[in-house]
């Protein structure tokens, strides 16, 4: 037998006067009234994520939010939403990854039959709405039932989507329509702008790594006459602290580490072939 939430999330009319919904209801608005009322933005994210049917890592709420039920709100990665959201769930609403919504923004699944008749009965029924990704949403931009929109889709304030629409367009109005297109990046161009960077660092780098060789050379030279062994625990400790010290950009701390690992290691087999060891 099919359950008046099963109707719900598939669209079909349904009763939400059911327990089992009444009962949903009850914990969503506990975890909303949490998540409004949590000062500390990590744990904020938490009961996002416990709330939520599907989140990416990072999620971003501010207070106030109201949804339904939650768990039929299935965000991707990077989602930020502004003050005073309302998500009305009662079927899926799916946002894409590195989407923004300006405050008061409210999205509709939820509706209700035409004929009074079955409106009065308490029957209920939604239709899903569905955001791509690199979504853009205004202050005060209402999204109603059945909605879908493409990537990279900029809403502006204030308006009322009523229909869907496709990608990189820009909405505004009530109904919202097509203000303009948005064109597409030059990925192309950015890449080559990206390698041609890289290879003037490279320039500047085999500049550099000559130097240092030279510099490993007189070592060498150093230890021959001295008799020491190539390899220098403590040393090469002490140079990686540094190293890791002088790094700004955390994101890049494992690879430039992992670089100089390696140019020390041929460094001590340049020695190694110079002092004649095996």
């Amino acid at each position: 037998m099919v359950t008046e939430k099963e109707k719900m999330i598939a669209g079909q009319l349904y009763f939400a006067s059911d327990a089992e919904l009444v009962a949903d209801r009850a914990i969503a608005k506990k975890l909303a009234q949490a998540i409004s009322q949590t000062e500390d933005k990590r744990a904020r994210e938490e009961l996002v994520k416990e709330a939520f049917g599907k989140t990416g890592e990072r999620v971003y709420i501010e207070p106030n939010i109201n949804f339904d039920y939650g768990y039929n709100i299935f965000v991707g990665e990077n989602f930020y939403t502004n003050y005073n959201s309302i998500l009305l769930d009662i079927c899926p609403i799916t946002i894409g990854n590195n989407c923004m919504f300006g405050p008061n923004v409210q999205l509709y699944t939820a509706s209700h039959p035409l004929k009074p008749g079955k409106r009065n009965s308490g029957l209920e029924l939604g239709k899903p709405i569905t955001i791509g990704d690199n979504a853009w949403l205004g202050g005060g931009v209402v999204i109603v039932p059945g909605v879908t929109l493409g990537d990279n889709v900029v809403v502006a304030a204030g308006s009322v989507v009523t229909k869907s629409f496709g990608d990189n367009v820009v909405l505004g109005g009530n109904p919202a329509g097509v203000i303009k297109t948005i064109e597409e990046e030059k990925t192309t161009d950015l890449l080559a702008e990206a390698r041609k960077q890289i290879d003037t660092v490279d320039q500047q780098l085999v500049q550099l790594l000559e130097k240092r060789m030279a510099a490993v050379s007189l070592v060498t030279e150093a230890k021959a006459e001295s008799g020491q062994a190539v390899f220098d625990s403590s040393r090469e400790a002490i140079v990686l602290e540094k190293i890791a010290q002088k790094i700004e950009n955390p994101d890049f701390q494992v690879p430039i580490i992992e670089t100089f690992k390696a140019i020390m290691e041929q460094s001590k087999d340049y020695q190694r072939k110079k002092l004649g060891d095996k």
